[in-house]
């Protein structure tokens, strides 16, 4: 629903945005509780106290609900019930509320992170780290391999100490079939020479063959062929095969 513009509402993000002091008035933010569900939140004052937001937000029981503010950064700060906030010159415009305990900490990329339930969606990361569709979000692990949570997953925070998240490109792999194997890479294109080599004990008396689409016959490819392997294609399937005796 687009936002009704009235003339005595400054929007604290658009005056971030458009690097300006906010006018005179009343002021427009962004409120969430115990999500990423921001809607707007008009506050009378430029300098409110934390109850003061709560109660905007229609929340009664002050003590019983932790209050955050979103840094321009990304990092969570902490907003005690008897403190201000200043509108003017700190870049606030995005609070969240969380009306559970614990809370949990986590870290993403290097922002400081609260969450107020023992998992997170992974679509809640994505938001929060302002990423694309072209990257991905992993669990760091240490001393191992970062783990990927999986769109329309929730990552886990019940590990010890701090949990840590990073973005990074979103690997696309691309699968293919040998002999009925299946086998994944991260390139486009292979040569016949690349395929075979990903075969372990490929016999070199036999050729690489690829099965035709639709009514087209099966073909050799030879080591320097390139075989496109996106899936506009289809999923490529190769079989190995006794090379051809000429006599």
């Amino acid at each position: 629903m687009p936002l009704i513009e009235t003339p005595d509402i400054d929007d604290v993000a658009l005056a971030v945005q458009e690097d300006r002091p906010l006018r005179p008035g009343r002021y427009r933010v962004s409120f969430a509780l115990d999500s990423i569900d921001f809607n707007s939140l008009i506050l009378d004052d430029p300098v409110p106290l934390g109850r003061q937001i709560l109660k905007k937000a229609g929340i009664k029981d002050i003590d019983g609900n932790s209050l955050f503010l979103i840094t321009p950064e990304g990092d969570f700060e902490d907003v005690r019930a008897d403190e201000e906030v200043d509108l003017r010159d700190r870049g606030a415009y995005r609070f969240i509320a969380f009306s559970t305990d614990p809370l949990y900490r986590i870290k993403l990329n290097e922002a400081r992170i609260v969450w107020g339930r023992s998992s997170i969606p992974e679509a809640a990361l994505r938001a929060l780290a302002d990423i694309g569709d072209d990257e991905a979000v992993f669990l760091e692990v240490r001393g191992g391999k970062d783990k990927l949570i999986e769109p329309a997953t929730e990552a886990d925070l019940n590990g010890d100490g701090v949990e840590k998240f990073i973005t990074a490109p979103n690997k696309v792999t691309y699968t293919f079939f040998v002999n009925g194997k299946p086998y994944e890479t991260d390139k486009k294109k292979l040569t016949g020479a690349q395929i075979k080599a990903m075969v372990s004990e490929w016999d070199p008396q036999h050729d690489l063959s690829l099965e035709g689409e639709g009514d087209d016959p099966d073909r050799i490819i030879p080591d320097d062929e390139s075989v496109s392997l996106v899936p506009k294609h289809g999923v490529r399937r190769f079989s190995s095969v006794p090379k051809a005796n000429f006599g």
